[in-house]
């Protein structure tokens, strides 16, 4: 009779739920090639700022029809269309290059998180008091200037344009003053004998009193 087969001494395998779940949401967040990236879970934990909303654009407009030099080592990296700086990318069009500024790939390297901060009810009180007075304030002053003589207005514009001009030509009168004083303090320190000689030339050298030869 044959001996009887021995069996491996093994264990069933455990999983960490909270760990794994954990995982789950950062790829969420993160997405897969971060997460399952090298040292993904460390440079994840070390994002502490929020994310915040925009409060400036970008002068789309201000690059249109625009030309710009690049030098040789850059025309290679850069091509044509919108490069990324932060990310080492380029961009063909505005539209893909404002996709990827607002993408989590761009705010990670910039050490925001994709998750806004959570307040409390104060805090929104506080905003909406805050976003209450800046209307009331721009209500008013469209108010004060339907109010507004069309006459005054014009008068008082005219006058600050007239003061505008007096300071403007003062100061280059006073400009033009202190140049020709160091013109002149240039010159005398060059040639002390300027004077002397111009004098002379002028027929200035004669006078004073003398007294007459008996």
């Amino acid at each position: 009779m044959s001996a009887p087969k021995g069996t491996l001494n093994v264990e069933r395998r455990g999983w960490d739920k909270d760990k794994y779940e954990q995982r789950a949401k950062d790829r969420e967040e993160y997405g897969d090639e971060y997460v399952d990236g090298k040292g993904a879970e460390a440079e994840i934990r070390d994002r502490q700022d929020w994310l915040t909303h925009r409060t400036g654009g970008f002068g789309f407009d201000k690059s249109a029809g625009c030309t710009k030099v690049l030098t040789e080592p850059e025309v290679q990296k850069k091509a044509t269309g919108w490069y990324c700086d932060v990310c080492e990318c380029l961009l063909r069009d505005s539209a893909s290059y404002l996709d990827h500024i607002n993408g989590k790939k761009h705010q990670r390297k910039l050490g925001y998180s994709m998750r806004v901060e959570r307040v409390g009810v104060d805090a929104v009180r506080d905003r909406f008091a805050d976003q209450t007075e800046k209307r009331a304030a721009a209500a008013a002053a469209v108010e004060r200037h339907k109010t507004l003589d069309v006459g005054e207005e014009y008068e008082r514009r005219l006058q600050q344009r007239d003061e505008d001009d007096a300071a403007e030509k003062a100061a280059r009168r006073e400009a033009k003053r202190q140049r020709k004083e160091e013109r002149a303090a240039a010159d005398q320190a060059e040639d002390p004998d300027f004077d002397a000689e111009m004098n002379a030339m002028m027929g200035f050298g004669g006078f004073g009193s003398s007294k007459k030869q008996r």
